[in-house]
């Protein structure tokens, strides 16, 4: 496993001043080893839980900003949340690994540490337990109390979005074209449903035929797993061919050769700069790595909460019942930055 270490406040501008790394170090020191220790156990028995949760903090990040809205089971005025949206529906997994975690630490640090934070360090030991990239993650963020359906199905770019769609989607949260790559390497590891490319195999832009880009022997397997039937929507297959647990740089490797499972995989060989950055990355595994730590601190850096526009929810599926004396403690102040060692050099 390579680790790439990186201290975000240098590097990163976008990083709000609100979450520095090492946030909880004197309020709630055992906080992040409680999350690895969870990753780990959830790891050695179901090892596509890292996709799970990757996915999930993505998804988060995406709509209301990094804020753990989507862990929420409902919104305060009951309308459908996060989770029941079209993009989350059925398909979000994760959710028992972040509610495993905060039990272990409510019980040592009741009412400090936010479900935001929590599926952000979760994410980050979901990567490097996988075999990718570890960084320092930036955290002390609070949690968010809307969870609105129709906010995700606004926000999250779909698997068959177009490139300028999928541009559209990035700008919007402040990532650019580089980012859009780079995290779209996360699909290194984990599945994806049938339902979300059978488009590709059978009826492609409306020609009734494969789309063209698809490597035909890839066309063809595909094909044979996922019949032009609605039964077999429900159908995985993994996102990096043959490579579903490992995370590294074989989904660029992939991609190249025309084995890009989803539209929005494919979409992105259409743009010079973004194939010569696939290029890059399926010669430079380190290199991949290296930016794809940085992605997810600004990733992470989106929509940042603070003690107004959120709260520390003592469980993540639920807001804070208010005026019941049960209103969690606000987290000390952060210390100062802790600066790590320097990071690799640049490739």
């Amino acid at each position: 496993m390579i680790v790439v270490i990186l201290t975000a406040s240098l590097e990163l501008g976008v990083v709000q001043s609100s979450t520095v790394v090492g946030y909880y170090s004197h309020s709630c020191p055992a906080a992040e080893k409680i999350v690895s220790q969870v990753v780990a156990e959830q790891f050695a028995t179901r090892p596509l839980v890292a996709a799970g949760i990757l996915r999930l903090y993505f998804h988060d990040c995406f709509v209301e900003g990094c804020d753990g809205s989507i862990l929420l089971d409902a919104s305060p005025d009951g309308t459908p949340p996060e989770k029941r949206s079209l993009a989350n529906n059925n398909t979000a997994t994760g959710f028992e690994l972040v509610d495993a975690a905060k039990r272990r630490i409510e019980a040592v640090c009741p009412g400090t540490v936010s479900c935001a934070d929590i599926l952000a360090l979760a994410a980050r030991d979901s990567v490097a337990i996988s075999g990718g990239p570890r960084w320092e993650e930036p955290t002390g963020r609070y949690d968010g109390r809307v969870s609105l359906a129709s906010n995700a199905d606004g926000s999250i770019p779909g698997p068959s979005f177009n490139l300028t769609r999928l541009i559209h989607s990035f700008a919007n949260k402040t990532l650019d074209s580089r980012d859009l790559v780079t995290l779209s390497g996360g699909h290194t590891i984990g599945r994806s449903h049938c339902a979300n490319f059978q488009i590709r195999l059978y009826n492609s832009s409306g020609t009734g035929l494969p789309d063209p880009a698809l490597n035909p022997a890839y066309a063809t397997a595909l094909r044979r797993i996922c019949p032009n039937t609605s039964p077999a929507r429900r159908a995985t297959l993994s996102l990096d061919r043959g490579s579903e647990i490992p995370f590294d740089n074989s989904y660029f490797v992939q991609l190249l050769a025309g084995n890009g499972l989803l539209r929005s995989d494919e979409e992105l060989l259409l743009d010079g700069s973004m194939r010569g950055l696939i290029s890059a990355f399926a010669a430079n595994q380190r290199l991949f790595f290296r930016e794809f730590a940085k992605a997810m601190v600004k990733l992470g850096g989106i929509g940042v909460k603070d003690s107004i526009q959120g709260e520390i929810r003592l469980h993540c599926r639920r807001v804070n019942r208010r005026n019941s004396g049960s209103s969690p403690r606000v987290p000390t102040p952060p210390p100062p930055i802790m600066r790590s060692r320097a990071p690799p050099p640049p490739y």
